[in-house]
C-alpha cells in the first residue's frame, strides 16, 4: 500500500493528466458540446477538491532533495564554525606572540612553523625562514611561553630547530626561587629533567625554571619550565627533578627566533676542553 502512495504521489500530474484526457475524449464522442461545459465545471471543481485534500501527502521525491540540500548547507555551516573558531584561537595566539617584543630587549624575527619531524628520540620543528631572512645556526627559538630550542640546520630559505624533546638536548638552567643551578636534559619522558641538582638543594614543586647566566648557548632568564616533580635518589647525591616545559609542543605553530649568536670564542674553549681525553683534562 505505501508504494502505492508513493507511486500514486510521485506520478499525480502525469495520472491527472491522462485521466482528463481519456474523459475529454469519451465526452467528445457524445457529439452533445452544449453539455459539456457544466460537467466541465464539475470536473474541474472536484478535480482542485482532491488536490486540495490530498495536499498534505508529502512528495518522497521532494523530501529527498531538500534532505540533501540540508546536509549540504549543515555541512558546509560546520566548515565555516571550524574555521571560526580556528581563527579565533589563531588570533589569540597572535596577539600574545605580538606582545612579546615588547617585553625583551633582544631582536626577534617571527617565523612559521611549516613541519615536524622525530627521529631516533630527536624532535625538531622546521620553520619558513632561513639565511636569507636572517637566521644562523646557534639562534635560540622561544615563544610568548618560553624557550623552544635552537636552530641547528639553514638554508637560504627553511630553519631546523632542535627541540627541547631531544635527546641531544643539555641546557644549562637555574630555578628562579632559590638559584640553584643544574642541567636541563630529556630522556625520552613527556618532561623533561633538571640534572645534577644535589640532595640538599632548595627546590620545590612548582619552582620557576630559566636559562642561567652561565650558559655558554642561551641567554639568560629565559622561560624553560615549572618544576612537577621532586624524589631523592637511592644511592645517590642528586635528585631526580622533573619539568614540565611551557611551551606546549604538540600546538607550536608560530616562533620567534633571538638575534643573538653566543660568543663563539667561549665555545670554542669549551667545546675542546670536553674533547680531550679525561686524564689529560686532569693533569
Amino acid at each position: 500500500m505505501r508504494r502505492f502512495i508513493e507511486f500514486v504521489v510521485r506520478y499525480k500530474n502525469y495520472i491527472t493528466l491522462t485521466t482528463l484526457v481519456v474523459m475529454s475524449f469519451a465526452l467528445m464522442s457524445f457529439g452533445e458540446l452544449s453539455r459539456l461545459g457544466g460537467f466541465r465545471a464539475v470536473i474541474v471543481g472536484s478535480i482542485g477538491w482532491v488536490q486540495s485534500a490530498f495536499a498534505w501527502v508529502p512528495n518522497p521525491v521532494a523530501l529527498k532533495s531538500e534532505n540533501a540540500s540540508l546536509r549540504e548547507l549543515n555541512l558546509q555551516l560546520s566548515i565555516e564554525s571550524a574555521r571560526f573558531r580556528q581563527a579565533m584561537v589563531e588570533n589569540g595566539r597572535l596577539r600574545k606572540m605580538l606582545q612579546l617584543p615588547q617585553h625583551t630587549e633582544m631582536p626577534l624575527i617571527a617565523t612559521d612553523v611549516i613541519g615536524k619531524t622525530t627521529t631516533e628520540l630527536r624532535n625538531f620543528a622546521t620553520i619558513n625562514r632561513g639565511t636569507e631572512g636572517g637566521i644562523v645556526e646557534g639562534m635560540a627559538c622561544i615563544t610568548d611561553a618560553g624557550l623552544v630550542g635552537m636552530i641547528v640546520g639553514t638554508s637560504p630559505k627553511y630553519g631546523v630547530i632542535r627541540l627541547l624533546h631531544n635527546r641531544d638536548t643539555r641546557i644549562a638552567a637555574r630555578v628562579y626561587r632559590s638559584n640553584v643551578d643544574g642541567i636541563i636534559q630529556w630522556e625520552g619522558e613527556e618532561q623533561i629533567s633538571l640534572k645534577d641538582v644535589p640532595r640538599t638543594a632548595d627546590v620545590k614543586v612548582g619552582d620557576l625554571v630559566l636559562t642561567s647566566r652561565f650558559s655558554s648557548r642561551f641567554p639568560s632568564n629565559i622561560v624553560i619550565g615549572y618544576v612537577t616533580s621532586v624524589t631523592d635518589e637511592e644511592n645517590s647525591l642528586f635528585r631526580k627533578i622533573l619539568v614540565e616545559p611551557a611551551v606546549d609542543f604538540s600546538s607550536l605553530s608560530q616562533v620567534f627566533v633571538i638575534d643573538w649568536l653566543p660568543d663563539p670564542e667561549r665555545i670554542a674553549l669549551e667545546d675542546s676542553l670536553m674533547r680531550r681525553p679525561s686524564t689529560e683534562r686532569r693533569r
